[in-house]
Formats: C-alpha cells, sequence, structure tokens
C-alpha cells in the first residue's frame, strides 16, 4: 500500500484591511482578503508577482503567496464599484510582504 502524505497550507484570513495595511504572510501560504456584503463588489486592479490569484469574487478574494517581492514590488490594489454610483471608486492599496 502506497504511503501518503497530505501537507498543511497555512491560511491568512484578512477581514475588511484598509487602505494602505501591511500584511506579512509565509511564503507558501494562503491570503484569504475578504469585505463584507453590501451592494458594492471589489475587483483586483493591480497585484505584486508574488501574489497568484486562486480565486476572485465580488466580495473576496484568495492568492498563493510566493517567494520574495523585488525591491520595486507593487501593491495589491483593490476597487471598490458601487452600484448606486458612477465614477471611480474606493482604492485600498495594500502592501504583501513575505514573511
Amino acid at each position: 500500500m502506497p504511503s501518503r502524505t497530505t501537507e498543511h497550507v497555512d491560511r491568512h484570513v484578512v477581514d475588511d484591511p484598509r487602505a494602505g495595511d501591511v500584511l506579512t504572510v509565509p511564503a507558501g501560504s494562503r491570503l484569504h482578503v475578504r469585505f463584507r456584503r453590501s451592494l458594492s463588489s471589489w475587483r483586483v486592479e493591480d497585484r505584486p508577482g508574488h501574489l497568484v490569484a486562486l480565486e476572485e469574487g465580488d466580495h473576496g478574494f484568495e492568492f498563493l503567496v510566493f517567494g520574495t517581492p523585488d525591491a520595486a514590488a507593487r501593491p495589491l490594489r483593490l476597487v471598490r464599484e458601487r452600484a448606486d454610483r458612477t465614477g471611480p471608486g474606493e482604492v485600498r492599496d495594500l502592501i504583501v510582504m513575505v514573511d
């Protein structure tokens, strides 16, 4: 009978992050960013290269974190789109550091 190994992947959950928040997560973990449900929705406008999108929804995103960001790494930019307004929405830039 072949042996089985299971690996545990750390999952870091951040609820309603503020603009400018600095998140430190280990390489190889998953980062889940959630926003409370409302009439608005969120989208990823830009992300650094050390985050790979695993799941994207209207109110939450999950990324695989890997490697070390380069010195010029850009922030994870999330934009809120409100159903009751037109024009540019709220922007939240998050800095994701690799531990």
